[in-house]
């Protein structure tokens, strides 16, 4: 058999280092959202959140000469694609953190994989093109939305004890935004996945997250939110790390991963994100794991292997095709 090419080899640490990027600082941006989110408005928070975030790429790609155009009739998608990622999605996120426990809200927003199969589903039946889940994604699928009820069900019992979700208001109005804030997400991936941008990571990147921006900063003015923000140093913090890892890196990383490995693949990051704000609630505000939660990570694990590995055959290698197309 031959040895993989430099290039594969290449290719595979960075599609390796994007998965990582997109496990590690969007399971941080639980707590980061929180924070953010105590202290501040919603509109304010996204606003703030995708202008920095933009401000940042126009400054890269300035000092690495890239230019921030981009191919005739991209502009408009890559917008809507900005507008469900960092507007819907965001917003919807940080309201939602408001109403129930960050734990409650990873269970909601686990659910985005399922939502990603179904339209999958639906577009086949429709008579376009489309990546549904085999057998194996959907069982992987399921196993790790297990895992993810496993892992926070002790908090969510905590509170329940307690005649509802204690400090939270509103928990039914809560999962329902949740949900919305899935859906949005889910709707992106799809979205983004066939449009197969032909622009640079960094500058689709730019595009999408700029006219979010542009559209939260409306909504901020327009509610009065800057007029009600209460800024301090735990809120400013909190938007400086989720503008540079959350949406900078994050997003860079996820565009990236949508255009060269099949999106039911990239969904996997809802599994483990919820996993990630456990551990980093452990270490950094010393909350204590029971072993529920220990089991319930170890059920991810297994799931995400599943979904991974659903559409590979054994013994071969997904390559990506000239177009981008994912193909065995």
């Amino acid at each position: 058999m031959s040895q993989p090419s430099s290039s594969a080899r290449s290719r595979d640490t960075r599609i390796l280092l994007a998965f990582a990027s997109v496990y590690l600082f969007w399971g941080s941006t639980y707590l980061a959202i929180h924070v953010a989110g105590e202290h501040l408005p919603v509109p304010v928070v996204a606003a703030c959140r995708s202008l920095l975030s933009t401000a940042l790429i126009i400054l890269i790609c300035f000092f690495t000469g890239r230019s921030m155009r981009v191919p005739k009739g991209e502009g408009w998608r890559l917008a809507l694609a900005g507008l469900l990622f960092m507007s819907a999605n965001n917003m919807l996120l940080t309201w939602g953190e408001k109403m129930v426990p960050s734990g409650f809200a990873a269970l909601v927003v686990c659910s985005t994989p399922i939502m990603i199969g179904i339209i999958e589903v639906l577009m086949v039946m429709s008579g376009r093109s489309g990546e549904p889940l085999n057998k194996r994604g959907w069982a992987g699928t399921l196993i790790g939305m297990a895992g993810i009820a496993v892992l926070v069900l002790p908090s969510i019992r905590a509170e329940l004890a307690h005649k509802g979700i204690a400090g939270y208001s509103n928990p039914t109005r809560g999962v329902i935004v949740l949900l919305g804030a899935a859906i949005a997400f889910a709707t992106g991936s799809v979205f983004s996945r066939r449009c197969r941008f032909q622009a640079d990571t960094l500058v689709a990147t730019g595009w999408q997250i700029g006219s979010a921006g542009l559209f939260n900063l409306c909504i901020a003015l327009v509610s009065g939110g800057f007029h009600r923000a209460a800024w301090t140093w735990q809120g400013a913090t909190s938007i400086v790390y989720l503008s540079i890892f959350g949406s900078l890196f994050g997003l860079v990383a996820f565009t990236y991963l949508l255009q060269n490995v099949a999106v039911t693949k990239v969904s996997t990051y809802a599994f483990v994100n919820p996993m990630i704000a456990v551990l980093l609630g452990f270490l950094i505000l010393h909350e204590r794991m029971v072993r529920a939660q220990l089991l319930g990570m170890g059920i991810i694990v297994a799931g995400v292997a599943m979904v991974v590995f659903s559409r590979l055959d054994l013994g071969k290698r997904e390559i990506v095709g000239t177009s981008g197309q994912a193909v065995e």
